[in-house]
């Protein structure tokens, strides 16, 4: 559709038949004016044409004119269709309330379809990704495709890429499994699950396996979460009215599950309000020394002559011994004389570094923010990456005239689930 046909609809226009003797004429005179005619139609006495309703009221003056008449076969547009709407208010009310429930349904995932899934059941898939949020009755503007991509590639152990897809009301999980599938450990009936952190239970998902805890329950690191059996298909034994029934037996079975918990971080930093540092102030001095010994070696690892007589002699840097604070560098390089145990030579060279004291005094403020951001730093470094924390918490625990203490803990979300075999 044209921007003039669109317009023409939404201002409305009629189609007119112009008779008489001078049809033309008057067609001309109109046209003349800069009034618009179009989808014209020439029948044996008579003119059919479309025009707007503004150039339908300014037609008479050139009927008039040329003694034609200008009659109205059809009305097209949309005031014409809201006055006839008018007239039927349980039409109109209906198509308000058909529009917005068609509205309110189209914005609610009704389908959830797995797609690439060959080593995994889809079943499962739909259980793990409904955990995330995805599931039939949410409203699509709930689901983060993004966030639902990461944690089901981190979340399921063989998925290298997952992608989520809306299209109307359903949404489609595409999944890339890892060729072939990675399994940690390999393990054989009966196995089960344990925790690798404390925490607390936030999603309990058991593909395999009998639960021993639920989600809300605080774990502690190696505790049990799921029992590595499954109760068998053999039939039940008859029991006498009164007794407890007696439950199926169980076989092994490797347990598997995805359990998401809260898991707490800590990092402590320290930061001494006034301290005292050494600080180099650009001047050096060389020495190069030679020392000879008689039996034994020249020097003793301490630096101290032994195992016989040695001479040492400063054949540079002498004359300008350094004096005050200083850092010094030892480089020492042997000269064998002869064999093992018999008179030997050392040249030894020594760099020396004039340092000055700096005192650094810190107000409790500022100690404090730098211990805060040490603590961040070392948090930063024990959380495990992929796993983006809920929140962060700084306390200050040491307060004194010495030092300001800060404790920085974080939360995270993430798996602990621990596959380890029965013994």
């Amino acid at each position: 559709m044209r921007l003039d046909d669109l317009w023409a609809y939404l201002s409305g226009f009629v189609r007119i038949r112009v008779s008489g003797p001078a049809a033309e004429r008057f067609v001309n005179l109109v046209a003349a004016r800069g009034e618009s005619l179009w989808r014209m139609r020439r029948t044996a006495r008579t003119i059919e044409a479309d025009v707007s309703l503004r150039t339908f009221r300014r037609l008479r003056p050139a009927a008039r004119r040329t003694r034609s008449r200008v009659r109205i076969i059809r009305r097209r547009g949309l005031p014409f269709l809201l006055r006839g709407a008018g007239r039927r208010p349980l039409l109109v009310a209906g198509a308000v309330v058909s529009a917005v429930a068609l509205f309110l349904l189209s914005s609610v995932v009704w389908v959830v379809r797995i797609e690439g899934a060959e080593q995994f059941d889809p079943g499962l898939l739909r259980e793990v990704v409904a955990s995330l949020g995805v599931r039939p009755g949410v409203l699509k503007s709930a689901v983060d495709s993004r966030q639902v991509e990461r944690a089901l590639v981190l979340s399921v152990n063989g998925i290298a890429w997952a992608a989520v897809e809306m299209q109307g009301v359903v949404v489609s999980v595409h999944i890339v499994e890892k060729v072939p599938l990675e399994r940690p450990d390999v393990l054989v009936p009966p196995a089960h699950v344990l925790a690798a952190k404390d925490g607390v239970i936030q999603t309990l998902i058991v593909l395999a396996g009998q639960p021993v805890v639920k989600e809300g329950d605080t774990v502690r690191k190696g505790q049990l979460l799921v029992r590595g059996s499954q109760p068998t298909e053999a039939a039940k034994p008859a029991t006498k009215p009164g007794e407890k029934p007696i439950p199926p037996p169980e076989a092994p079975a490797v347990a598997r599950a995805i359990v998401k918990a809260r898991v707490w971080y800590q990092a402590y930093a320290e930061v001494r309000l006034h301290t005292l540092t050494h600080e180099p102030t650009g001047r050096l001095w060389r020495t190069v020394t030679v020392r000879l010994s008689r039996g034994g070696s020249a020097v003793a690892p301490t630096g101290e002559a032994g195992g016989g007589s040695s001479l040492s002699v400063c054949v540079f840097g002498w004359w300008n011994r350094p004096s005050g604070l200083y850092e010094r560098q030892t480089k020492t390089v042997r000269l064998p004389l002869g064999r093992t145990g018999g008179p030997s030579a050392e040249i030894v060279t020594s760099l020396w570094r004039e340092v000055r004291d700096v005192r650094r005094d810190l107000s409790p403020e500022e100690a404090g923010l730098l211990a805060r951001d040490t603590a961040a730093e070392a948090l930063g470094r024990l959380v495990p990456k992929g796993s983006p924390p809920l929140g962060y918490h700084f306390e200050v625990v040491l307060r004194n005239d010495i030092l300001i203490g800060v404790l920085a803990s974080a939360e995270v979300i993430e798996d602990i689930a621990q596959g380890q075999q029965a013994p």
